[in-house]
């Protein structure tokens, strides 16, 4: 049995591994004795051949997991020898081994021309895991949440997912925190607020920045960014009237207040001081009424995509252009 594991989303590609792993140890061999773990990046073809030749010990199978030939290793004559054993040995390679070829990211099938690739992308058992989309993500997301014996709602699945992104492996991390955090309780978007660091708070910001600096054409490009990467368009909305909120309620402050500080807005609006420090720096680009006319724009987006036709990237587009 040959098995071929690659792909850019290297977390579930190695969740498939211990899976795969853990079966054998279950139900072939509870020792481990036949289990053989190679990194492919400093393989010799000698050592190859002399396991796949190896008999198993007590055992019906053996497992040999080859991690990272073809991405890691330099040697094209070793990849061109082990094609030519698997094709030579046929079933009786497979006959006494699980063979687990592993690839640590999606890269090498650019070398679409090596033959070890071809060779494996052919058999019945190859899998490449490619990056969640972001309807993926959220299915992924709350399975994996309630699999952990936590509960999450939607409202907060979808801010997870654009806090993070999909990188699965600071998920899998954000996950681990928020259910401990929240012990029996549902997460909320509120507990994602307090301990995820915001991927998407980034986009926006970098936005809000665009626009304060009357830099139309960035703007334009960073929300054609979100766009392009099907972000959830309302979530969209509601992040940048939430910053453009804060922005107005930071040159209220001020106006008691002038030398208002990064923990004094923290307090008195409740937000992260991150946030805070941010929304103090952008609040100079603006004043109170061009905020307030930047505030009312967007709550007419708002209105707009629930009531009529039109797109929504339009309206985004017409906004940073009348600004």
């Amino acid at each position: 049995m040959i098995i071929f594991l690659c792909g850019e989303d290297t977390y579930r590609s190695t969740q498939k591994l211990n899976q795969i792993k853990n079966k054998f140890i279950k139900e072939v061999d509870s020792t481990g004795m036949n289990l053989t773990i190679l990194d492919g990046a400093k393989l010799k073809f000698e050592e190859f051949s002399q396991q796949v030749k190896a008999s198993p010990f007590l055992a019906r199978k053996r497992m040999i997991i080859i991690k990272n030939l073809i991405s890691e290793n330099k040697s094209k004559e070793i990849q061109k020898k082990i094609v030519e054993l698997l094709d030579q040995a046929g079933q009786d390679a497979e006959k006494d081994n699980i063979l687990v070829f592993w690839e640590n990211s999606g890269q090498a099938k650019s070398k679409s021309k090596n033959a070890l690739w071809n060779r494996l992308t052919q058999e019945k058992l190859a899998q490449e895991f490619i990056p969640l989309k972001p309807s993926e993500l959220n299915s992924w997301l709350k399975k994996e949440v309630e699999s952990r014996g936590g509960k999450i709602n939607n409202q907060a699945i979808n801010f997870l997912a654009a806090s993070v992104g999909n990188d699965l492996w600071q998920m899998s991390n954000e996950i681990e925190k928020l259910i401990n955090y929240c012990s029996q309780k549902q997460i909320i978007i509120a507990d994602i607020e307090s301990l995820v660091k915001n991927k998407f708070d980034d986009n926006i910001f970098n936005l809000v920045d665009a626009i304060g600096n009357k830099n139309k054409k960035l703007a334009l490009k960073l929300m054609s960014d979100q766009f392009n990467l099907e972000a959830d368009k309302m979530y969209l909305l509601s992040m940048l009237i939430r910053q453009f909120r804060i922005l107005l309620l930071i040159k209220d402050l001020q106006k008691n207040n002038p030398s208002l500080t990064k923990d004094n807005a923290t307090k008195e609006l409740k937000i992260h001081p991150f946030v805070a420090q941010k929304a103090l720096q952008q609040a100079r680009n603006f004043t109170f009424e061009q905020l307030k006319l930047i505030y009312q724009a967007l709550l007419g987006i708002d209105f707009k995509i629930k009531t009529s036709t039109t797109k929504p990237r339009l309206l985004f587009d017409l906004l940073i252009a009348q600004i």
